[in-house]
């Protein structure tokens, strides 16, 4: 993705974010690499390594809120930060390559902890000039 372009907001005590993207792949790949932006500066993560989530579900609304689910797991449970993100969306199914390393206090700037993904006004649609857009709240 050339451009990660997103709007974040505070909700009561939680963070959001909203994204616009030209498909629905890409609005995809921008909340996820607007998640990782949240936690931390991505600007010195490496893309050494990748790591694929792979999620399915019944719409796009349940597939945003498990595919930032799984990579917000990467970074709490791996320690694991991401400065790419591909995305490959198949009706309910969507792969997303995340590229980026292993966290590192000593290099990476910390932003902020994000507890989970809500579902809270959570919104994943086709807007009427085309574009694809996205709501989501954090609970910090």
């Amino acid at each position: 993705m050339d451009e990660e372009k997103f709007i974040e907001f505070e909700h009561t005590g939680d963070v959001g974010i909203e994204v616009i993207a030209a498909s629905r792949e890409e609005v995809f790949g921008r909340a996820v690499l607007a998640l990782a932006r949240l936690m931390v500066g991505t600007e010195e993560v490496l893309a050494t390594e990748t790591r694929t989530i792979r999620v399915a579900a019944d719409d796009d609304r349940d597939l945003m809120h498990d595919l930032l689910a799984a990579a917000l797991n990467l970074f709490l449970i791996d320690g694991f930060i991401w400065r790419e993100a591909k995305i490959a969306a198949r009706g309910g199914e969507l792969t997303a390559c995340l590229s980026g390393e292993r966290f590192d206090s000593a290099r990476h700037e910390f932003r902020g902890e994000l507890k989970a993904v809500t579902y809270h006004q959570l919104r994943v649609a086709r807007e009427a000039d085309g574009k694809w857009g996205a709501r989501i709240i954090f609970d910090r």
